[in-house]
């Protein structure tokens, strides 16, 4: 059995040869109707050992699998219907034009659209990336959280072969999938079949060198399984975690229990687990205790399979601060997903030790003031710029705070009838959504007239970080009065579509831009001079309507689920009462 090498992986012309081994296999399996993803990296393994047998029409699974995997029956049923009908004598026309080696190649580089869909794939670039972070040296043991069918524990033993390397995964066809490759690296490679949280139970957790892990993102903790278990031995640990506390971050504390003294740990991690606030318990542990060394946002649509933005967390011990790198803008563009070239990786690992615009260490007393915040915009108040920016008043038509009523004229107003007049309150907002059913008004007194809101309004509360926002939609004859804590924003509209506005101040960038023009330790609020000074990204309104679409097709899709909701609940409180009638 040939032992592939890094040098000889990487030729060029042995890439292309594999590639075409693969795309070959592909075509041959959809003539047949074999759906592709199943079969690798399994059927070019199948076709590597027959290549090296005496007669190869003729081999048995047994000769083909012995060694390399223990019998499970889900994979042996899937070998005999590969080698028990006519896919199997189509494929062995192929022994004809390629070497045992080339089949070898084939194995070890899979092609990204026919990777198991078990899995969420992590790109080589970010593994190219994550190989120089880590640097693993020989004798080091190496492990790989939630390994999949093992794109970073090949990669990683092609660079290293003298490390010891142990994965986690609990799929048994991707386990099979990293023993195959793992058998051509001639490397010291184990798998184990199991639930990765189940490690917390045993009485001497392993402890690593080097841990990198690419988890599910946005797990539901409903779905952690044995993590249900350490979740609670986390309770004590970080004060203030809860059940809404985002999976990430309970990966990462296993992570790090697993992790060495000395040891260093990168995983792949959502962006909102780095400045959402249900985290911010577990960021303040982690920064707190210097366990985080540096975090780099990643580019969109670094993963084919999903348009999530990612961040990669570096964690160690002893760390005075955060190196925080955004590595957003630094990537090439693919017809399918963004890529880093060897340059972009070169200036990411550049970036660890010098400043530059998109690179700095944050302190720890300013990741306090910022709520554990680690994304590097959150910082960046004072450089930020945009591309096509313009003052915010340049789009503003009229700007004015909300009526200044007082609690006792408000309740002379307030009508216990449905009217066309409704009052807007700073409660009425949730996730940037007015409530359908705001308080009724019996009259609205002519001086307040001028309070009322237009149709696209945007609405801005003036106290209180983060600040909430909305846009007004007003029916004909209705009126909507806006209560005294809100800023009332007409827009030019032929400049300014209101909802790509409420995006942007909606996103983190924006949060960073109204943070910056914030005053007030304990209650903060923003002055409507500062306001109208502050730069607002403005491209084109074409743009800017494709964006706003996007963004309301967003909001209408979480006005269905909340309804579905509603209707859900109503009918649990419900089924006692009918199932007893």
């Amino acid at each position: 059995m040939p032992f592939v090498t890094k040098e000889v992986y990487e030729k060029l012309e042995n890439q292309k040869k594999a590639e075409e081994i693969n795309w070959e296999i592909a075509n041959t399996c959809r003539r047949i109707g074999i759906p592709t993803h199943e079969i690798f990296p399994l059927v070019p393994y199948l076709l590597y050992k027959a290549s090296s047998q005496a007669d190869p029409s003729n081999v048995s699974i047994q000769t083909i699998m012995s060694g390399v995997i223990e019998t499970n029956e889900e994979i042996m049923l899937l070998v005999r219907e590969v080698l028990n009908n006519k896919l199997w004598e189509c494929l062995l026309q192929m022994l004809k034009k390629y070497s045992t080696e080339e089949f070898a190649l084939a194995v070890l580089k899979p092609l990204p659209d026919l990777e198991p869909k078990l899995e969420v794939s992590t790109p080589s670039s970010i593994i190219k990336l994550s190989n120089k972070l880590l640097d693993v040296k020989a004798g080091e043991n190496v492990a790989d959280v939630c390994c999949g069918s093992g794109s970073y524990i090949v990669s990683a033993a092609m660079e290293e072969p003298e490390a010891i390397y142990q994965g986690y995964e609990l799929n048994v066809v991707n386990k099979t999938a990293v023993m195959i490759r793992a058998e051509l690296l001639n490397s010291h490679i184990d798998i184990s079949l199991c639930d990765v949280f189940s490690v917390a139970d045993v009485k001497k957790m392993p402890k690593y060198d080097k841990i990198f892990a690419n988890y599910p993102f946005g797990l539901k903790l409903r779905h952690l399984g044995a993590g249900m278990e350490y979740l609670k031995k986390l309770v004590e640990q970080y004060p203030g975690i809860s059940k809404v506390t985002s999976s990430d971050w309970i990966f990462n504390s296993l992570i790090f229990d697993m992790l060495k003294d000395n040891g260093k740990a990168v995983a792949i991690m959502t962006n909102g687990s780095t400045w959402n606030s249900i985290d911010i318990p577990m960021r303040k542990y982690f920064v707190e205790n210097g366990l985080v060394e540096c975090v780099i946002a990643l580019p969109e649509r670094m993963f084919s399979s999903t348009m999530i933005p990612t961040t990669l967390i570096v964690m160690s011990h002893g760390n005075q601060g955060v190196r925080m790198i955004d590595a957003t803008k630094h990537f090439q563009q693919g017809r399918r997903q963004n890529e880093f070239s060897d340059k972009d990786i070169d200036l990411i690992i550049d970036a660890l030790t010098v400043d530059h615009e998109y690179s700095k260490d944050i302190s720890i007393e300013e990741l306090r003031k910022n709520e554990y915040n680690l994304n590097l915009s959150r910082y960046a108040a004072g450089d930020l710029r945009f591309e096509n920016g313009v003052p915010f008043e340049s789009v503003i038509k009229r700007i004015s705070r909300g009526a200044p009523c007082t609690a006792k004229q408000l309740d002379e107003m307030v009508s216990d009838c449905v009217t066309n007049m409704q009052y807007l309150m700073l409660a009425n907002i949730r996730n940037g959504v007015i409530d359908d059913k705001l308080p009724y008004l019996s009259y609205i007194d002519q001086k307040y007239e001028k309070y009322c809101l237009k149709n696209n309004s945007l609405i801005l509360s003036k106290n209180g970080l983060p600040y909430k926002v909305a846009v007004a939609s007003v029916q004909k004859n209705q009126k909507i009065l806006a209560n005294g804590n809100l800023y009332i924003i007409e827009l030019d509209e032929k400049k300014a579509n209101p909802y790509y506005i409420k995006a942007f101040f909606d996103s983190e960038q924006g949060y960073t831009v109204l943070k910056s023009i914030t005053v007030g330790a304990v209650l903060p609020n923003i002055g409507v001079d500062k306001l109208k000074k502050v730069e607002i990204p403005l491209p084109p309104i074409e743009e800017q309507n494709r964006i706003a679409e996007k963004y309301r097709a967003t909001m209408d899709e979480i006005a269905v689920i909340k309804l579905r909701l509603e209707k859900a609940l109503n009918k649990l409180h419900h089924i006692f009462d009918e199932e007893s009638e």
